[in-house]
């Protein structure tokens, strides 16, 4: 097993690998959009891992409060907005290197799914064989890897955290947050303490955001108020999102 620290994300991160805890909530509010307007505005990919993809297609499939939004995956993953990490994408988007690093990455992922669970030991093995950062509600995950001394790039993304960014980006409006907010309460899903119970306007003076436009006015808590809080500001490549 790999002994190394924690470590920071590069300056400007160009992907971003979603876990299935963060996929589910993306899809059951339908802000797949917001993923696009990543890619538009800042130049960060999304993806996601086969082993995430499965346990995506299941649930979309069997747990009621999410049935019938299939079609919804299906799309993302072949329209370019959420590709799945497999060879053809990897030697698509990193030549020559692309197989050996799928090798690298299943091979991690294998040895940290006997301490996590399957999709988010092969969210974050690619994660630290890309170098890219993580978007994962997971927090038990994550401090089990962290006292193991696994690589895990800094800032660990939240669901929450890309809504913000959305938010502050002009990507979504303070109304559409809060339906956001509505919409997970009404499935009984995970939200951030910020904003259990909370409208969002008055939640976001609570949440510190991980991820930030610095072409922006800041937005959320000015001090970190978990552990974990790292903020990274990112810059826009165009003026004018297109989602």
């Amino acid at each position: 097993m790999s002994a190394t620290v924690v470590a920071l994300a590069p300056v400007a991160p160009s992907l971003i690998i979603v876990d299935t805890s963060v996929l589910l909530q993306v899809i059951a509010t339908e802000q797949l959009g917001c993923l696009r307007g990543l890619r538009s505005c800042f130049g960060i990919q999304s993806a996601i891992v086969d082993a995430v993809h499965s346990e995506a297609s299941t649930i979309l499939k069997t747990v009621p409060r999410f049935m019938g939004r299939q079609e919804q995956l299906k799309r993302a993953c072949t329209n370019g907005t959420l590709p799945v990490v497999s060879r053809d994408w990897m030697m698509a988007s990193y030549g020559g290197t692309g197989s050996a690093l799928l090798q690298q990455i299943n091979a991690k992922g294998e040895e940290l799914a006997g301490h996590v669970d399957r999709g988010e030991a092969y969210s974050h093995a690619a994660s630290a064989c890309l170098d890219s950062l993580i978007a994962t509600n997971d927090t038990n995950a994550v401090n089990v890897l962290i006292r193991m001394k696994e690589f895990v790039p800094r800032p660990v993304l939240r669901f929450w955290d890309l809504m913000v960014l959305a938010f502050q980006s002009d990507l979504l409006t303070a109304a559409e947050c809060d339906k956001v907010r509505q919409t997970l309460a009404k499935l009984n899903e995970r939200t951030d303490p910020a904003f259990k119970g909370r409208p969002f306007m008055e939640g976001l003076s609570n949440f510190y955001p991980r991820i930030v436009d610095g072409t922006k006015d800041p937005v959320g808590a000015r001090e970190p108020q978990e552990r974990m809080d790292f903020r990274l500001p990112i810059h826009r490549l165009t003026a004018a999102p297109a989602i």
